[in-house]
């Protein structure tokens, strides 16, 4: 008998083994008679059960299973008795019933957890926990999960099991993607599968590092964990890797000959080469409204260049993912096509797509006819739909203001589809820019099928007893309700979907719905309530910042169209007049707490990490002459907040016929095009006059009178791009009348300032032309003019390699960094770098050059100096990467150029500011200042091209 027993665990823990990678949602396979297997035998039962089990004959098994759990009751077997629960648990969850296997599983663990400890009864607990695990993350439960497969892990540590040790650690990566944490995630992944990484903080593999999976790992846990480590990799921003890490995982899953795995790996596939083409259509700026589908495989690593070729190879990978059997990845795979058809407007693929959606998600289930059982991830499956079904509703019906909702704003790349938000008094509608008359022709489900769709959604969450799903329904009904003109049913709905989620641990969902229930108040006028509920949801975000990369499965987590709207409406509630005519100090303090926070929240996504905290600062603390200026862009208007040491907030603002940003941006390009000095216009001066007359002249009277000499400017969106410098009042440049500075937020300056005694200086930079960029000939002379005036060590060309950078900071205090190179700054994170002689340092890098300096205590950086840099071409928001290069260096100070200008007149610049700075008493912003107004009143370079683009971002004193 007792060597029947070991047989049966070993056998018992084999099924663990091998179905803890089989999806959740296989097709259906239905029951045709009673099975009854001989009582004596229960090692022939067992093998029965597994046998049904790997043939996906799911409510066989659980016959058996039963039939088994009896069986080892009635021996007084009480290890295998709850081992073989935990395997009826498992193959409940196959079938989608969830409640039975929530209920069995809970059982067999709390018995097991009763037993005397030994290393048999450890190692069925530890396979148990790991059943409950997956059990919870199907039910939307991901911190649950990630707590008890965490417990798995220190058991399989404890008891020495190594190989059950990686799975765990692998199914807990995905509990933290569903978390959010995603660089913990990609390091767990790392680990797990024993990768060779450049960078254990920043999740960067060696070239050769897939080349070197370990042996340890089956190759069912190489191709999982591979495909999870791809999906991280894309979400934190390195798309490339991931497209070569997924592929990977197909080769290994090609082997194996499983349909369902290849299908996820090209679904994540398509995304992975969805995002590349995304990448270059916001850089380049495209409209693609091409036919795209022309052949492209799946498979292929060509080197593209377009986003049409990359939306073509996902289009390809997404129709591999659909070629199988009927599954939620099937599902999922339909949808994101869907999405991208929407996305590229690609309208003779969408009514079809939409039917054949419809019956797989809803008409099958109310017919009994569906091969998939229910679950959470089909939940959100078809809230899914419903999210797209409603952007096509909204592009129908672009004047019916009570369509514009957080679902339809966080819709994936909703700006492509020629959609534009914008604000008419108190209301929001939606306006196409370019309208498309072929959409008005499809055959497109009503508001009513919606409706529908989110009703069947709501009823199977309710079902398998899905809290998160059965919240995100009844917001989904509430946002549906809107648009059916109900808001007081809508905002019920939404008060309930809050209800759900008060008991749950789900505040990146909650915030969304509090969002969604501060428009609907706003909606019905009620203002206070309005402010109320968009205030909780920042909160929310702000105490979320860390995680604000999250790619919720139900809502698409993208920061421009999630985040930074949140702020945005709040600040609009703020600033709107009271019956007095007049806005509080109260409201006008929070929304200047506003705008810092979302420059903060702001970085932090440019980053992808939680980088940068901050310590509330006051104007009057730092400095008595100084003036600070948020700019703020709303919806028809642009407003100012000014804040003066020792005064009340005083507010502004400008009207706009159109869009503000319509009418910014249009006067932004205007001031880049008259800055090129060989360039002719009958009126060069009449945009920097234009922003001169809505940024600084309302202001002029209380700027005189508090005999302001610096101004600090916190500027929002396009308005950061800007040269302030430059600005004209008719008579004279604003550099001619003000010291300068740019800063995301008094929050994150020091209050210490530069002492002219001290200017050592560590000095870089190229002359030759390196890895495709041009030389700079005038660096040589720039160079050896900073050593003339100051204690200066100097590494040009050859000498300028990261290695002898980095050593140099090592090894001595340089309370000034100057680096004459090439260097580009932009709103993505990758594109945002330094160029040395052997390489591009990264904006993420800038750090660790600095680590052990800071480990060694020296003194701050104090000044960082960037010479020769310039912004992305076409990217308006690349003063952004600037931020990101001045706060990652953590230099109290940043001075860069906004464009690259003559090697001379940038020279000649320099030297005077080294030696205006190094007279006692003078502060960075007036030496800089200064220097510029000395090319400004030169025969030579006096045009705003040579000495505009130099700014002071973070500490001017």
């Amino acid at each position: 008998m007792k060597i029947f027993r070991r047989q049966s665990v070993i056998l018992l823990l084999l099924l663990f083994f091998i179905s803890i990678t089989i999806p959740l949602l296989i097709a259906q396979v239905s029951l045709s008679t009673p099975i009854i297997k001989n009582q004596n035998n229960p090692l022939s039962l067992i093998q029965e059960a597994q046998q049904y089990y790997q043939d996906k004959k799911f409510e066989e098994a659980a016959i058996i299973w039963k039939q088994t759990v009896d069986i080892f009751k009635n021996q007084g077997d009480k290890l295998n008795q709850y081992m073989a629960l935990s395997n009826l648990s498992l193959t409940y969850q196959q079938l989608g019933l969830w409640t039975e296997g929530k209920q069995t599983i809970e059982q067999s663990v709390s018995l097991l957890e009763s037993l005397e400890k030994s290393p048999t009864q450890q190692r069925i607990l530890a396979a148990s926990l790991e059943i409950k695990g997956k059990l919870q993350l199907a039910l939307g439960e991901s911190a649950k999960a990630l707590n008890t497969w965490q417990l798995a892990t220190k058991i399989y540590k404890n008891i020495g099991n190594d190989n059950r040790l990686i799975q765990s650690q692998i199914n807990q990566a995905q509990a933290m993607q569903n978390l959010g944490f995603y660089p913990r995630a990609c390091q767990t992944l790392i680990d797990a599968l024993s990768l060779e990484s450049l960078d254990g903080k920043d999740c960067k593999l060696s070239e050769k590092a897939l080349d070197n999976l370990t042996s340890n790992l089956s190759i069912s846990q190489q191709i999982i964990g591979l495909q999870s480590l791809g999906n991280v990799l894309r979400v934190i921003g390195k798309i490339q890797q991931s497209k070569l890490v997924l592929l990977k995982s197909w080769q290994l899953a090609k082997s194996k000959n499983d349909p369902e795995t290849l299908a996820t790996i090209s679904l994540n596939l398509g995304n992975t080469s969805r995002v590349l083409g995304n990448q270059i259509m916001m850089r380049e700026k495209q409209q693609l409204l091409t036919n795209l589908t022309e052949p492209i495989t799946c498979l292929s690593n060509k080197n593209y260049q377009t986003s049409r070729e990359f939306y073509q190879q996902a289009i390809a990978c997404y129709d591999q993912a659909t070629s199988g059997t009927l599954s939620i990845t099937t599902i999922q795979a339909e949808l994101n096509l869907l999405s991208l058809f929407i996305q590229t407007q690609q309208w003779n693929q969408v009514p079809n797509l939409i039917k054949k959606l419809q019956t797989q998600l809803i008409d099958n289930f109310e017919n009994h006819r569906s091969l998939l059982y229910p679950s959470s991830k089909l939940v959100s499956a078809q809230l899914k739909l419903a999210q797209h079904l409603m952007c096509l509703q909204a592009i129908l019906n672009p004047q019916n203001p009570q369509l514009v909702t957080p679902i339809l704003q966080s819709y994936p790349n909703i700006k492509n589809i020629n959609l534009k938000l914008e604000k008419i008094g108190n209301k929001e509608q939606v306006t196409i820019t370019n309208p498309i008359e072929t959409i008005e022709q499809l055959p497109l489900p009503s508001w009513l099928d919606i409706k529908h769709i989110v009703e069947t959604a709501l009823k199977q969450a309710q079902n398998i007893g899905d809290k998160q799903g059965e919240a995100n329904a009844l917001g989904y009904l509430g946002a549906t309700y809107q648009a059916l003109g109900h808001l007081s049913v809508g905002q019920q709905l939404t008060e309930s979907a809050l209800q759900k989620l008060s008991a749950r641990n789900n505040p990146e969902i909650a915030y969304f719905w509090q969002w969604q229930l501060g428009r609907l108040y706003e909606l019905e006028g009620k203002n206070n309530k309005s402010i109320a509920s968009y205030t909780v949801a920042v909160n929310i975000l702000d105490a979320l910042r860390q995680d604000l990369v999250v790619t919720n499965a139900d809502i698409q987590f993208n920061f421009r169209d999630s985040v930074e709207p949140v702020y945005r409406e709040l600040v609009a509630q703020l600033l709107t007049p009271s019956n007095t005519g007049k806005i509080s100090q109260s409201n006008l303090k929070k929304a200047r707490e506003l705008i810092e926070s979302l420059q903060l929240a702001e970085l932090n996504n440019f980053f992808r990490e939680a980088c940068i905290d901050a310590e509330p600062q006051q104007i009057d603390q730092l400095d008595p002459q100084a003036a600070v200026i948020y700019s703020i862009m709303l919806p028809k208007r642009l407003a100012l907040i000014l804040s003066l040491p020792g005064k009340p907030l005083s507010y502004h603002e400008t009207i706009f016929n159109k869009a503000t940003s319509d009418d910014v941006e249009a006067v932004f390009e205007d001031f880049f095009a008259n800055l090129n000095p060989y360039i002719f216009s009958s009126d060069p001066l009449r945009p920097h006059q234009q922003l001169y007359d809505w940024l600084i002249r309302p202001l002029e009277t209380e700027l005189t009178e508090n005999k302001t000499q610096t101004l600090v400017f916190v500027h929002d969106g396009i308005l950061r791009g800007v040269p302030m410098a430059a600005l004209h009042d008719g008579q004279q440049f604003l550099i001619e009348k003000y010291n300068m500075a740019l800063t995301p937020g008094l929050q994150l300056l020091s209050s210490q300032s530069l002492s002219s005694d001290n200017l050592r200086t560590l000095a870089g930079g190229l002359v030759e032309a390196r890895q495709g960029f041009s030389p700079l000939p005038g660096v040589a002379d720039e160079l050896k003019k900073i050593s003339e005036i100051v204690s200066a060590e100097v590494l040009l060309d050859q000498q300028f390699t990261s290695d002898r950078l980095q050593k140099a900071l090592e090894s001595s205090s340089f309370p000034i960094i100057h680096l004459a190179t090439h260097g580009q700054f932009s709103s993505q994170v990758e594109e945002t770098f330094l160029l040395t002689w052997d390489k591009q340092i990264n904006v993420k890098d800038l750090d660790q050059f600095l680590q052990e300096r800071q480990g060694q205590q020296q003194s701050p950086l104090e000044l960082l100096i960037l010479s020769a840099c310039q912004t992305a071409t076409g990217d308006k928001r690349a003063v952004l990467g600037l931020a990101g290069v001045a706060v990652r260096s953590g230099a109290r100070s940043t001075i860069a150029s906004l464009w690259n200008v003559d090697d001379q007149s940038t020279s000649e610049l320099i030297s005077q500011f080294y030696k205006i700075l190094s007279q006692s008493g003078v502060t960075k912003a007036e030496a800089l200042r200064q220097a510029q107004l000395s090319l400004l009143h030169s025969s030579e370079y006096q045009h705003p091209f040579y000495w505009a683009p130099f700014v002071l971002v973070g500490n001017w004193f």
